[in-house]
């Protein structure tokens, strides 16, 4: 019964799980970082398509359109980039 628990519960935590960082090759890419920096460091996207997003800036959020970055991963799924005025504000596995 106990490791059945566990395995749900790292299954519910395992999916859309949202990110701080994420690794590109032997590049680090965290919130902040400019989209400049993300390309640098990970190449073009597979793909890109926007949506709205809640964003925390300086304490504050609120509701705002941003620029989805899909990046696939050798293994998993794949992780989204969301970008907002050139600047990484949120990323998750997809």
């Amino acid at each position: 019964m106990g490791r059945a628990l566990l395995l749900v519960i790292f299954m519910l935590l395992s999916s859309n799980a949202p990110a701080d960082s994420f690794r590109c090759g032997r590049s680090i890419v965290k919130v902040g970082d400019s989209s400049s920096s993300l390309i640098r460091k990970c190449g073009d996207p597979i793909r890109k398509y926007t949506s709205k997003e809640i964003i925390n800036n300086q304490g504050r959020q609120f509701r705002a359109g941003v620029s989805n970055w899909v990046y696939a991963r050798k293994r998993g799924k794949d992780m989204v980039v969301a970008v907002y005025s050139g600047v990484v504000v949120k990323m998750w596995v997809d």
